[in-house]
């Protein structure tokens, strides 16, 4: 029987913090007190440090498979790069071709991540293309273990119809599963391009402008009307806009079973935090875009007081190369931010140092709140007796500078580069073996494990 105690920390949970030891067995917390003796423990030494729970990202692309450009994170690279940062489990998407099953692109993911995946994993199934045969399945994929379905109101060949979004809300709602959003108006967003590009306003500085709010904040009122009409539980992606996060906050409030989500980049970048560049503009490409100075504040405040009640990243990283080829054309620039090794030190460097977000509200966001909406919840996503041993060991007073070149994310161009940051990720412990130290990998192969998720009642 393996032991292992963490001692001398103090343990952030979503409800408080406390300086505890934890004592894990087998992988799994079973007991937490002020002063643990176990004779025939390993111990690691954690005075001075944060206990955190292992971070949950529920939305990562690893690798986007479809287009022009792939992104560069496959599903060995971008969870090791998520160990890095502090993150045990993370949720990835099952992209079928049109006319492909969801069960035949779900085996394709599943032989990609077995024996190759660091982290914990689970699948978003996206739906498109022969969406009558997708939805048969949706049944079957909920009872294996897989209840989140993602749809796309943007992007040609992505795009579902109205009437295909309601009928895939009710085959959800009947099936006890949950549906995942991209919320933005496509046709909005293909009009305003074409035009922009007609006048020769192709630069990157203008790709904001081809997104504007209206088209998230319409989308997200659109899918939460519908939702009402069968109470479909609704996860709404990568929120942009103060506005989107207040209608999903009044959705909220009024006992709908609605969630939001916001990423790093919409806190921390604004439409003009470029200056310019239109380097630093590619960079900064991704949709929803990054709106205007004026939203970031209030997706703060959104996050603070649970209108919003996730952190992700919607991970998706490129090369300098992929961004900059086609610089003369923002629409021919793929889109895509590289975040998942860097959520835990990034938000706690701005927002909680800052008092944005109190360290409890942060771990909630981090890890509590993600497990608990997506089915992994009480295994995942807290320090408590009976979950597993997923723990993230944290230095909140050091100080370093990020450079893409130093971090483990298969990218060269973060619109974070240069940045100055109090506070990282020393340790990051997976079902109680350690697997990043020191800033090295520490397991000599892959041990990640698909976990099969089921959703409580609503």
């Amino acid at each position: 029987m393996s032991k292992l105690v963490i001692k001398g920390g103090t343990c952030v949970t979503a409800e408080a913090r406390l300086r505890q030891d934890v004592l894990v067995e087998n992988g799994v917390i079973v007991a937490l007190d002020q002063d643990i003796q176990i004779v025939d423990a390993e111990i690691i030494d954690a005075n001075g440090l944060f206990v955190l729970p292992g971070g949950v990202d529920v939305h990562v692309h690893l690798p986007w498979p479809k287009g022009q450009y792939i992104s560069l994170d496959d599903i060995n690279q971008g969870t090791k790069a998520a160990a890095f940062g502090g993150v045990t489990t993370i949720i990835d998407f099952v992209i079928p071709d049109e006319q492909e099953p969801l069960a035949a692109a779900l085996e394709r993911k599943l032989n990609e991540a077995q024996n190759n995946a660091w982290v914990d994993y689970s699948f978003h199934l996206n739906i498109r293309g022969a969406v009558d045969k997708k939805i048969a399945e949706i049944p079957e994929m909920v009872t294996l273990g897989f209840p989140s379905f993602k749809v796309f109101m943007a992007y040609e060949g992505f795009r579902i119809e109205d009437v295909e979004l309601l009928n895939i809300m009710q085959a959800i709602q009947t099936a006890g599963g949950m549906l995942d959003v991209h919320a933005e108006n496509g046709l909005i967003a293909d009009r305003i391009t074409a035009q922009l590009i007609e006048k020769g306003r192709t630069a990157p500085t203008y790709y904001a402008m081809a997104r504007p709010e209206i088209c998230e904040t319409e989308a997200i009122q659109r899918v939460l009307a519908y939702a009402q009409v069968y109470g479909t539980r609704t996860h709404i992606h990568h929120v942009s806009t103060a506005a989107g996060a207040e209608l999903i906050g009044r959705s909220r409030q009024k006992g709908m079973p609605v969630t939001g989500e916001t990423c790093p980049h919409y806190l921390l970048l604004n439409a003009d935090s470029h200056g310019g560049d239109q380097q630093m503009a590619a960079f900064m490409i991704c949709a929803p875009s990054i709106k205007g100075s004026e939203n970031q504040e209030a997706l703060w405040h959104s996050l603070a007081d649970d209108s919003l009640s996730i952190l992700a990243t919607d991970h998706c990283p490129y090369s300098k190369q992929q961004k900059l080829e086609n610089l003369g054309n923002f629409s021919t620039i793929p889109g895509g931010i590289g975040g998942v090794e860097l959520r835990l030190p990034l938000i706690f460097s701005e927002g909680v140092r800052k008092g944005r977000l109190s360290f409890e509200r942060f771990v909630n966001l981090w890890a509590t709140a993600p497990a608990k909406t997506f089915g992994l919840y009480p295994r995942k996503g807290q320090i408590a007796i009976g979950s597993d041993a997923d723990l993230v060991l944290f230095d909140s007073a050091q100080n370093w500078t990020i450079r893409a070149e130093s971090l483990h994310m298969n990218t060269d161009c973060l619109p974070y580069e240069g940045w100055q940051i109090i506070g990282k990720p020393v340790m990051t412990i997976l079902r109680g073996k350690v697997l990043v130290g020191q800033n090295q990998l520490v397991c000599d192969k892959p041990d990640g494990q698909l976990i099969r998720r089921f959703l409580g009642a609503q």
